[in-house]
């Protein structure tokens, strides 16, 4: 019990979890929830920029390939909003979406996970990546050994 409320306290972070599958969205959500953040979820990407604009959280977790307006084209919005909003993509099949992830690293410094992930991947990633002080261009993807669509932090 201690643990969980010294998590609260040290995580004040807000966070925005968007995606069509309501159940992962739910399942992330609880995983973060517990861990100390602060979540809203969303069901597609025009509910995520209206939760985005009611809320302005910290950090976008979303889906790539959703209806109404898919992650990038939510985030386009969203940057209308906070040009420097912080997002990290999850999509079952990233190597679709090379180019375009490439440039949000560049750009936005972007992550992206691939579905599946385990939840202590996000866990890991999130701390570091909402840091402030992260700058965009600071990850990179590229293809690991077992030709995965991985991103690394820039050393």
């Amino acid at each position: 019990m201690l643990a969980a409320l010294w998590s609260i306290v040290l995580n004040q972070q807000t966070i925005l979890v968007v995606d069509d599958d309501e159940l992962l969205a739910r399942m992330v959500a609880e995983l973060l929830r517990r861990d100390g953040y602060q979540v809203w979820t969303a069901h597609d990407g025009l509910q995520g920029y209206s939760s985005y604009y009611q809320h302005q959280a910290q950090t976008v977790v979303t889906d790539i390939d959703m209806p109404e307006l898919d992650g990038f084209e939510m985030m386009r919005c969203i940057r209308a909003i906070k040009p420097a909003a912080r997002v990290i993509y999850i999509s079952g099949a990233p190597e679709h979406y090379h180019r375009t992830l490439l440039k949000e690293g560049q750009i936005f410094g972007a992550a992206v996970l691939r579905k599946p992930f385990a939840g202590i991947e996000l866990l890991k990633l999130i701390p570091s990546f909402a840091d402030e002080k992260t700058k965009p261009g600071s990850y990179s993807y590229g293809w690991s050994d077992q030709k995965r669509f991985v991103w690394k932090e820039a050393v």
